[in-house]
């Protein structure tokens, strides 16, 4: 298919982009060095005329008798391949010394067609014409050397080229290969989540490039997206065991208003019971959907700096008295609650937290018991804690506390949905604030550790 030809994989195309832009490179480059060998050879060739028509000048006058003709024809003899050429003219223009017939050639340097001085070919000659005490002298060189050096560097170059693109092609090929395999694997388990496998990951090389440093994100987003939906599936789970009892209770109570009224008798109280049992349902669905809303970060663009030590103070100080009249303490701390350095969050969501935290000691813990809210500074973070001197949590249960809708078996018998870690959890994940629940020797110290700003 047209889909899954060659040339439309991203890797080939990418092969076969280096390929042209290595060869196109290579070229210019190539083209740059023969231009400036071309003109440094071209320099060299003038300055060999210019040596010979020194020689022959210096050879104008000795001891006072003109040598000049003697010179050139020493220069025809020495050279006899026919590549160079020489005229001496008189000043009324009679040949004196030459290897070719006569020409008119203008003064100064100039190329000439090799017909012009009765040669075959097509390679000019450099030429130079001069006056040597009122004698012509004309000395040429054919650029055969010239032109031979150039087509072994044109060959040279044409083969380089040829290698260079193997080079690429095979280079770019095995690269494009390397990266179709791990795209292949991307594809593989990409299609294996798609299929509902949330265990699938995508190996890393550890080479942390740029397909690692993806994947890593891919697996991150798996990560959360299986979490997310083992944590629907606990709480379907749950929502279908723990809200069952509540729900027969409620129909347990519209039943017996209704017998109430079958009997004549008042249903007032029933119905008032029912009335409260479907508000806790209710409430327990709208913890549910708060959880929800925290936990899909809808809110986080709305984030802000958030000075914790004010949060944490009127929580406290809604919740003394509602501690008190439950017969426990609220210690509001001494610790500076202000001036810590703020954090970026949302005030609403961590007012939200603190309170649930306080609410869930006082409904949990018995009478005497102290709660101490407090606010810590280490290095770069700052730590929020709430901590009671009550029965605390065992360790084994403290992973399931943070569970939607599950609660301590010691708790079942107090008001609650298990809602209130589970909203603290989300929270605290909303605004990457690891949280931990830790002894307090005796009692329950929860922690968020918050990144401060600036």
């Amino acid at each position: 298919m047209l889909r899954d030809s060659l040339i439309r994989r991203t890797p080939v195309r990418l092969a076969l982009a280096f390929a042209v832009l290595v060869v196109a490179a290579y070229l210019v480059a190539a083209a740059s060095a023969f231009t400036m060998m071309r003109h440094e050879l071209a320099k060299r060739q003038d300055q060999r005329i210019t040596e010979l028509f020194t020689l022959i000048s210096s050879n104008s006058d000795r001891n006072g008798d003109p040598d000049l003709p003697e010179a050139v024809r020493a220069q025809i003899g020495a050279m006899r391949d026919g590549t160079t050429v020489y005229e001496l003219l008189s000043p009324e223009g009679r040949v004196l010394a030459a290897n070719i017939p006569p020409v008119s050639v203008p003064t100064g340097w100039s190329n000439q067609p090799p017909k012009v001085f009765g040669r075959t070919g097509d390679i000019p000659f450099r030429v130079l014409v001069g006056d040597v005490n009122g004698d012509r002298l004309l000395v040429g060189v054919d650029y055969s050397d010239v032109d031979a050096l150039r087509e072994t560097i044109q060959a040279a170059m044409m083969w380089s080229s040829l290698f260079a693109l193997a080079v690429a092609l095979g280079g770019g090929g095995f690269i494009a290969l390397r990266v179709r395999r791990r795209l292949a694997v991307v594809t593989r388990t990409l299609d294996r989540v798609a299929n509902g496998d949330l265990t699938a990951r995508l190996p890393l090389t550890n080479s942390d490039d740029d397909i690692d440093r993806v994947s890593r994100q891919v697996n991150a987003t798996l990560e959360r997206l299986s979490g997310l939906v083992e944590g629907m599936r606990t709480v379907s789970n749950d929502i279908a065991h723990d809200l069952r009892t509540p729900l027969n209770r409620l129909r347990m109570l519209v039943s017996e208003a209704l017998d109430a009224s079958e009997r004549g008798e008042d249903p007032q109280a029933a119905l008032t019971a029912a009335l409260a049992q479907g508000d806790a349902i209710g409430n327990t669905f709208s913890a549910l959907l708060r959880i929800a809303q925290i936990e899909a970060g809808a809110r986080r663009e709305r984030f802000g700096p958030v000075d914790l030590g004010r949060v944490l103070t009127s929580v406290a100080e809604v919740y003394v008295d509602v501690a008190e009249d439950a017969g426990m303490r609220l210690e509001m701390p001494a610790l500076p609650m202000t001036g810590a350095r703020p954090v970026r969050g949302d005030a609403e969501f961590l007012t939200q937290c603190f309170a649930n935290l306080i609410e869930n000691a006082i409904r949990h813990c018995p009478r005497g018991t102290v709660i101490r809210p407090a606010l810590r500074v280490d290095g770069g973070y700052v730590l929020a804690d709430v901590e009671d001197n009550g029965p605390g949590i065992p360790q084994a249960e403290r992973k399931n506390v943070l569970r939607r809708l599950y609660r301590l078996q010691r708790s079942r018998t107090t008001p609650g949905s298990g809602l209130g870690l589970s909203l603290v959890k989300a929270v605290a994940d909303l605004h990457e604030a690891p949280l931990t629940l830790e002894d307090a020797r005796p009692g329950l110290r929860v922690t968020l550790r918050f990144v401060a700003l600036g």
